[in-house]
């Protein structure tokens, strides 16, 4: 009788997979043949590949499709988008039909990172948005720059003591999760980090290696991208609890000092930070200050602040490292510009640094900080013919596109000699010759709000260092390698560097 029940059972599961992963054969639509369970994803579940990687293998297995459809983890169908129309189209043009992003955070669990407008859903983003958009304008970034160059004055003494020293071998995310860390303080809440001077701070122990590879950096991806149902069995947290707990201690004590009375006008000034431009945006609405909301947008910006901008200054100088001519062309548009602002770092000297700028947007097309954008079909959408003659789709909700960013920027055919490191390619953005699609930031209404400020705490920190220091590859540097098992693109072993004082005279 045991024997006839398992029998009976595995027929039953054998028909219903058998018939899951048939879903794009039934649908007319071509596509890779999943495996039971894992469909096209077994390389990432094993460990062996990124998720990005693969995505990348089936946009190349396929360059005549506009789109392909695949199976995610547990055979979910889902629609890989290839071309770049399809991606304007499901990013930009048919935004209201792909609103929300793929990222299973639970709200209970992680209740600040709930306010994040990437992670945010349904309306909640464009709220969340819509606060936190009005810090980031040029203006706010250029009223920040006293704090960028306060963390920068530390990060050259920090890095000066050391060479000194002969300790000239420098993990390179370790050094700017350091600076973005107290950059994120100083700007974001009017708070000294202490990362560079006090290995017990609370901000080098709670968060600076977050986001780096650890034995359950590929269960946790899993249960964010693929599997809320893992995620509730492992009690997953984007950001830790003691992180959470930590962070909405001080927001609290922060804003119980300044709404005291007579708090602000005891201060030498009024705070010129993050937070306090939160509370003015709050009152000029006639808002309360709602404590849990500003607490989330304070972890918006430690989360984001500091990790994005690390990974891309970490890139970059491993990538200068390697490329001798393109960091000294770098390095006399610093001296150049420089001289003209009697060596100051300012907002309006990083703009007169067009070459900077298109090293770090090179960067960022060889890893970017997310290697595929999920966006979840929010209301129902008609997915045109996959050829001529065929057939349209229409896409129920809640199925799952995936924008291949990493893909898409290693497309020969938009870039070309993609894996070459040439910043020149983004020194004319008018340039037709360039013609292809670049989602560093993403695209469209989610894309990233605080580009701004990242773009502008990683110039300063590089304008920092290469002005007095030429950067190699330490000697006791490991071999690089990108993690395969992270939610964000992350070097498996570390990027190790050293520095060599410049004769600038």
């Amino acid at each position: 009788m045991v024997f006839v029940l398992f029998i009976t059972f595995a027929l039953l599961l054998g028909v219903h997979l058998s018939w899951k992963w048939s879903f794009w054969h039934r649908h007319g639509i071509r596509g890779p043949r999943g495996v039971p369970i894992l469909g096209n994803m077994s390389e990432f579940f094993l460990g062996q590949k990124h998720y990005g990687d693969v995505y990348q293998n089936i946009y190349e297995a396929h360059p005549h499709l506009p789109y392909v459809g695949i199976y995610r983890l547990f055979n979910e169908p889902a629609v890989l988008v290839r071309s770049q129309e399809m991606i304007k189209e499901i990013m930009i043009r048919s935004f209201h039909h792909f609103q929300d992003n793929v990222l299973w955070v639970s709200r209970k669990r992680d209740p600040i990172v709930s306010f994040n407008p990437f992670v945010a859903k349904g309306d909640q983003w464009k709220n969340m948005r819509a606060e936190i958009l009005p810090i980031f304008t040029p203006n706010k970034v250029r009223a920040s720059f006293p704090h960028i160059n306060s963390i920068c004055r530390k990060l050259e003494a920090f890095v000066s003591q050391k060479v000194k020293n002969s300790e000239n071998s420098f993990e390179c995310k370790d050094l700017f999760s350091k600076y973005t860390l107290d950059v994120v303080a100083s700007a974001g809440y009017g708070l000294d980090g202490a990362s560079f001077t006090n290995t017990k701070s609370d901000f080098t122990q709670l968060v600076e290696h977050l986001f780096m590879p650890n034995n359950w950096s590929l269960l946790e991806t899993i249960a964010l991208l693929f599997s809320p149902l893992l995620g509730n069995i492992i009690k997953y947290c984007y950001a830790p609890p003691q992180v959470q707990h930590w962070l909405r201690g001080i927001i609290e004590k922060v804003l119980e000092s300044r709404r005291s009375p007579g708090t602000l006008k005891e201060l030498p000034s009024k705070p010129n930070d993050f937070l306090q431009w939160l509370i003015d945006g709050r009152q000029k609405s006639h808002e309360p200050i709602d404590v849990p909301t500003m607490v989330g947008h304070c972890g918006t910006f430690l989360l984001e602040g500091f990790e994005t901008s690390s990974s891309l200054m970490a890139f970059a100088l491993y990538e200068y490292a390697k490329h001798p001519s393109v960091q000294e062309r770098l390095q006399n548009e610093i001296d150049d510009v420089l001289a003209r602002y009697s060596g100051e770092i300012s907002y309006e000297a990083i703009q007169e640094m067009p070459y900077l700028g298109a090293t770090l947007y090179e960067t960022l097309r060889l890893y970017p900080p997310m290697m595929a954008l999920l966006k979840h079909c929010t209301k129902e959408f008609e997915l045109p013919a996959q050829s001529p003659g065929g057939k349209s789709f229409i896409v129920p909700e809640g199925m799952v596109f995936v924008i291949p960013v990493k893909a898409v920027h290693y497309d020969g055919e938009l870039y070309e000699n993609p894996l070459l490191f040439q910043p020149e390619r983004f020194l004319d953005q008018s340039d037709s010759s360039r013609n292809g699609l670049f989602l560093g930031f993403g695209e469209g209404p989610r894309m990233c709000p605080g580009m701004r400020f990242g773009l502008a705490q990683s110039k300063a920190g590089i304008i920092t260092l290469l002005s007095k220091y030429s950067v190699s590859i330490s000697e006791n540097s490991k071999p690089f390698k990108i993690s395969t098992t992270t939610f964000l693109t992350a070097p498996q072993e570390g990027i190790w560097i050293s520095f060599k004082e410049r004769n600038t005279k």
